[in-house]
């Protein structure tokens, strides 16, 4: 398989998920630009990462849709729904579902206040919106991890590298991750996880340029 990411990106989910369910694969490493060139919309016209390429050429794009597809393929890993509990599987959609759609969704304004406004001197205005949205999101994230280890049955799932990722973006805003005890108890644990350092160390120190 071959993954194309951005460094930092949602896609670190996907490239998580791979080493967790010990799955080989080739990344490549994209820019700005490089995601919404020509050559890189030939593979996912969406011009977004990820983008998870199989070995007879199938593009799987979309987090949810990858993250799910790699879980099947490592059934023996348990990073999703176990096999024929179709309850398990509607949790574990529900619970992508909700990260991807609203909680990757409402930093959008603050990635790129510029498409929420018409004026450049209301961009700011975007991201504080944004701010007051992402603090709601967290809170009831950080509500639902009380007590718990992982996001989902009572084990790590694909859904638990895709929290991660919206954990290590909080710092961004003007409340830090750390006022989420529950959250931040979580990504330090994650923080130490194998996989997830031999992840972080990759997108840093061995990208892949695209081709063509």
């Amino acid at each position: 398989m071959k993954l194309y990411y951005m460094p930092g990106a949602c896609s670190l989910a996907s490239h998580i998920a791979l080493i967790w369910a010990d799955t080989p694969y080739e990344l490549v490493a994209l820019t700005h630009a490089d995601v919404s060139g020509d050559a890189y919309c030939r593979i996912n016209p969406n011009g977004a990462v990820p983008a998870l390429v199989l070995d007879d050429g199938t593009v799987i794009t979309q987090s949810l849709a990858v993250l799910e597809y790699i879980a099947a393929c490592s059934p023996k890993t348990r990073l999703g729904a176990e096999p024929g509990d179709t309850l398990a599987q509607a949790k574990l959609n529900e619970c992508l579902a909700n990260l991807v759609s609203d909680v990757h969704k409402a930093w959008s304004p603050v990635f790129v206040p510029q498409r929420y406004v018409t004026q450049e001197a209301n961009q700011d205005d975007a991201r504080q919106a944004a701010f007051g949205q992402l603090k709601k999101q967290y809170a009831r994230l950080d509500g639902v991890m009380q007590n718990r280890d992982w996001l989902l049955f009572g084990r790590r799932t694909v859904a638990d590298a895709y929290l991660y990722v919206m954990c290590s973006w909080q710092d961004r805003t003007p409340t830090p991750l750390a006022v989420y005890p529950a959250l931040t108890a979580f990504k330090v644990r994650l923080d130490n996880d194998t996989g997830v350092r031999r992840a972080l160390r990759e997108e840093t120190e061995n990208p892949t340029r695209p081709e063509g």
